[in-house]
């Protein structure tokens, strides 16, 4: 729930309500520093007035001198030092002077006016001291407002995102096969619902059962489709064997009879992948099992292959053992893959060898045939494609292979150069039999 859209709120409402707060004390901070500054200009230029004024009336008037007021009033003609005014003072000349003291705010005014200069010094410790409690105190209360304020909108924020995050947590578990719908119901879903949720709701009620009804279509087309293919390919393949058993039988029509056993164990190879395709109940560990017997007769039918087309002096199939790996996952699986990249080595090797490779966590084939260009290559998985070069292909074996490996959690990688041949790596998890 952290991670879902109501943490994600709750950071976003934590950092409003922290630059909220931070704008509001730095506001607060320049207007006291604005306001103390105004009334302290204030505040001294009145203490001249009054000085003037009850100068005007009574000559010798001292000036003002209290713990936070120094004045000195030094007459025309007369050297202010012997009046005891600070050399500093002296410098500053006339005008409005703010002087630097730590602590707290300081103003000198020096002032000329009738029969003399004055000298007037203020320090507003009391102006500073009630400026900083004020800056604190409306400090703390405009948090306090700020963050109950952000609370109170989370909260509201979170009660109306709620219902969402339980969908999306509902859908999320879902098994295509049986979602439970149940579960999204509006009556169970926890904070604020409103029409919007129930829309959403509905929406996806929707689409699961279409869903549901499209994997069901798929998985009754192929599995109905590919059982009612064995039986004609049963009979294809028993009638062809009978009829290469004729002795009188011609070598043209020997050849072509090799041509159609040929295109007939393809097809049953396509067939059986499908099947395994179909059944959604194997789970992906359902055995471990061991290569070399797989490999062994995928070898064995790639060179009767070479030998039904006449290829078995020009072209090698050999198994290399460099280990005797398990794997985990579905034998017949396992079968047809290997199956299939071998046909498709024979296919597009018209000379040289083809070798099958076990490795302790990988199976690889590779051949010295023709190879492939980059730009076939990157296209290779694609269902039905084939490049002008290689028509003899029937552009579906990669493309279910690609399929069977995802299905069982099994790596695949191809690699081709023209004129040197394919290298294809099946990778999975296995180990050294020991």
């Amino acid at each position: 729930m952290a991670q879902g859209l109501p943490g994600k709120l709750r950071r976003v409402f934590v950092l409003q309500a922290v630059l909220a707060i931070v704008a509001v004390v730095a506001c607060l901070y320049v207007s006291t520093v604005f306001a103390r500054g105004i009334l302290a200009t204030q505040w001294v230029r009145q203490e001249a007035t009054r000085f003037w004024q009850e100068a005007a009336d009574d000559a010798s008037h001292p000036p003002p001198w209290t713990s936070s007021v120094h004045g000195y009033f030094v007459p025309h003609g007369t050297d202010p030092a012997a009046a005891g005014v600070p050399a500093e003072y002296v410098a500053a000349g006339p005008g409005l002077h703010r002087l630097s003291r730590p602590g707290t705010s300081q103003r000198l005014l020096v002032e000329d006016g009738p029969g003399g200069r004055l000298y007037l010094h203020m320090a507003f410790r009391l102006v500073d001291n009630v400026g900083r409690w004020s800056l604190l105190i409306a400090s703390i209360f405009a948090g306090l407002a700020i963050a109950t304020v952000s609370w109170l909108s989370y909260r509201i924020a979170r009660a109306l995102v709620l219902p969402v995050t339980a969908l999306a947590g509902e859908v999320a578990g879902w098994h295509p096969r049986q979602p439970d719908l149940a579960a999204i119901d509006p009556v169970h879903l926890p904070g604020e619902v409103g029409s919007e949720v129930h829309m959403l709701g509905g929406a996806l009620k929707g689409l699961a059962e279409r869903t549901q009804a499209f994997v069901r279509r798929e998985r009754d087309f192929t599995r109905d489709a590919s059982h009612e293919l064995r039986t004609p390919l049963t009979v294809v393949r028993v009638a062809t064997d009978m009829l290469r058993r004729d002795p009188e039988l011609p070598d043209r029509m020997q050849r072509s009879l090799d041509r159609v056993q040929v295109a007939a164990r393809d097809m049953e190879a396509v067939v059986d992948a499908l099947l395994i395709l179909a059944r959604e109940d194997v789970p992906a560990d359902a055995e471990r099992f061991e290569l070399r017997g797989i490999a062994a007769d995928a070898v064995a039918v790639g060179r009767e292959l070479l030998r039904e087309t006449g290829a078995d002096g020009a072209v090698a199939v050999e198994l290399v053992e460099e280990a005797q790996p398990l794997a985990r996952g579905s034998q017949r699986a396992m079968a047809v893959i290997l199956e299939q990249l071998v046909r498709n080595a024979c296919t597009f090797t018209p000379s040289g060898r083809i070798d099958v490779v076990l490795r302790e966590d990988s199976v690889e084939v590779r051949d010295t045939g023709v190879g492939m260009e980059r730009d076939v290559l990157e296209r290779a998985f694609e269902p039905f494609y084939r490049a002008d070069q290689y028509v003899g292909g029937r552009g579906l074996g990669l493309a279910v292979v690609r399929r069977l490996a995802g299905r069982f959690g099994w790596a695949l990688e191809i690699d081709s150069a023209p004129g040197q041949g394919t290298r294809v790596v099946l990778g999975f998890e296995g180990r050294q039999e020991r």
